[in-house]
């Protein structure tokens, strides 16, 4: 049984480095950066997370700003935060390929993996993908459909993005022949997740005052 899974592993590789090859075999170099972000399905998604806290939430006995205790405070403010960095990450990720390397935009800044670091690039069961580097672990990036849900939808982009930056690492010539304008450091999803924190913190605050009049 073990064995049989290893060799279903090292069969999926195979195909794998087939297709890569494949497509490298067809593609030419971009004259423009290439950018993955988020469609108007993870935008739709993370509307409607928003609107059904805002919803169906109330702060907890001393987390509103009429009655202030800590604990409440507390409480009330970590939810708004988490809900904002769960609405913010697949509404505002973004994976961008230049000449220099991919471009990874993380929560406190946007983080180069220069190509001598890429040997390959695989998207992961949960539509994230993950980056494997010549020496140590690279981080994970984007938030694409899920492979089971990208059947579904019949879309396979989270794989050819995937594959495209695997055929870059492998291929100097065909990566991108220009460098993105501003180099997008310190760009990272933060900032928007506290103003979206504060946001949601206000609305469920007000929404009573709403319901009264």
């Amino acid at each position: 049984m073990r064995a049989g899974r290893a060799e279903r592993r090292r069969q999926a590789r195979k195909e794998r480095r087939d297709r890569v090859e494949e497509l490298a075999g067809s593609m030419t170099a971009p004259e423009a950066p290439l950018v993955w972000g988020a469609g108007w399905g993870g935008k739709m998604v993370s509307a409607v997370v928003c609107a059904v806290f805002v919803l169906l939430t109330e702060h907890p006995e001393g987390g509103s700003l009429t009655h202030p205790r800590p604990v409440g405070l507390v409480v009330s403010v970590w939810s708004s935060l988490f809900v904002g960095w769960a609405c913010c990450w697949p509404a505002l990720w973004r994976v961008t390929a230049d000449r220099d390397g991919v471009y990874i935009r993380r929560l406190w800044s946007t983080r180069l993996l220069p190509w001598s670091t890429i040997t390959r690039v695989e998207m992961r069961h949960d539509g994230q993908l993950e980056f494997f580097g010549r020496h140590t672990p690279e981080p994970m990036a984007g938030l694409f459909a899920p492979p089971w849900m990208s059947r579904v939808v019949r879309s396979d982009r989270g794989s050819r993005a995937a594959d495209t930056l695997s055929a870059m690492a492998l291929h100097g010539d065909l990566r991108p022949t220009a460098r993105v304008e501003r180099r997008p450091t310190g760009t990272g999803i933060a900032p928007w997740v506290v103003l979206l924190a504060v946001v949601l913190y206000l609305a469920v605050e007000l929404l009573p005052h709403w319901h009264l009049a």
